[in-house]
């Protein structure tokens, strides 16, 4: 029987599933089964173990409590196959003057720091959805800025020999916010990224 490989996810309120409209004495998210690591996880079963670690707000560590605190949720595995990271996002709306550049760099010292602790691990790097800010809309620049970005992290991929995941070209269904995925666009978004994985032969081959 072939082992199971394990797959750690990262991310923010897209991975955590985040619902805007849900009551504040509930946990701000979208129903478990409606979430798309929930759902791709059950159609990985039972070949992939996928870990959840997902943040409202949350930006690629920066800070030393950050980073440690990154560092003390790696060490609990003692193998980690794959590591996809989503996250920027809230690093560019952080931002008055947008920088892609500056995230790309925060980026690469994300993947030394994953590859220290897990030294065989394939880091992934998932670009953010595309932002729901059209031509004229006062928040278009962050919308061509997380375009740029999708741009840089792709070759920080490529010098770093990561696996890169464009989900900024997905057309997925938004709320009204304009930056978090919906019910459709969680499940839109799970079926692409099954897709994805299959393209760059992650998925075992009696998977696919």
């Amino acid at each position: 029987m072939q082992e199971k490989k394990t797959l750690y996810i990262y991310g923010d309120s897209n991975t955590y599933g985040y619902d805007p409209l849900a009551s504040i004495y509930d946990d701000a998210r979208l129903p478990e089964k409606k979430r798309w690591p929930t759902i791709l996880r059950e159609e990985l079963k039972p070949n992939i173990q996928l870990i959840e670690d997902a943040q409202n707000g949350r930006c690629l560590p920066k800070y030393d409590w950050e980073q440690k605190h990154l560092l003390e949720m790696l060490g609990k595995y003692e193998r980690l196959d794959y590591f996809a990271v989503m996250l920027g996002t809230n690093d560019l709306l952080n931002q008055a003057t947008p920088n892609p550049s500056e995230i790309a760099r925060n980026m690469e010292y994300l993947l030394h720091m994953v590859k220290e602790a897990h030294q065989e691990c394939l880091c992934i790097i998932i670009s953010p959805p595309w932002l729901g800010f059209p031509s004229g809309h006062p928040m278009y620049l962050y919308q061509k800025a997380n375009e740029e970005l999708g741009r840089r992290y792709h070759e920080v991929a490529k010098t770093y020999g990561a696996g890169f995941i464009d989900a900024g070209k997905w057309d997925l269904d938004l709320i009204y916010d304009g930056i978090h995925l919906s019910e459709d666009g969680n499940r839109q978004f799970a079926t692409l990224m099954r897709n994805a994985l299959e393209k760059q032969k992650i998925l075992p081959s009696e998977m696919v």
